[in-house]
């Protein structure tokens, strides 16, 4: 006696091996204290982003603007310098490390209030790394600056 490929084999539970019930999925539910504290931690970690890049970019032009002196016979003297290695490397890691800090707080934070998880965890590691990054680009533009 042959069995047909297409007949459904019992098995122990009684159900049809090939055929599964609905999957019970149990989601967690999105707390909104959890989103409110993750948005006011992003808001901090933005607000302490744009004070670092005011200070360093404004460093950085001082860095690099036209030294120029006008003369008395109505010509124009001017000094090229050339920006330090170090001013460049601050803008880097100052510049490239917050804007890492505060993309990947967003992102993850968003995903995790989306699985409900907390999410505030997120821009709360990502302000002392905008403070790090800030720091460091600070001084080692300052550095150059001076």
């Amino acid at each position: 006696m042959r069995r047909s490929l297409s007949a459904p084999v019992e098995v122990a539970d009684g159900g049809a091996v090939g055929q599964e019930g609905p999957a019970k999925v149990a989601k967690k539910s999105v707390r909104r204290n959890d989103i409110l504290l993750s948005a006011v931690l992003y808001v901090v970690a933005v607000a302490a982003t744009a004070g670092f890049a005011y200070d360093l970019f404004g460093k950085a032009f001082g860095l690099v603007h036209n030294r120029c002196a006008a003369k008395r016979d109505f010509t124009v003297q001017c000094e090229a310098i050339k920006p330090a290695a170090s001013a460049l490397w601050g803008l880097l890691i100052g510049g490239g490390g917050m804007a890492l800090a505060l993309m990947s707080a967003l992102v993850i934070a968003s995903v995790a209030a989306m699985t409900g998880r907390r999410a505030w965890v997120w821009p709360a590691l990502a302000i002392p790394v905008v403070l790090i990054c800030g720091g460091v680009g600070h001084l080692l533009i300052g550095n150059a600056a001076s």
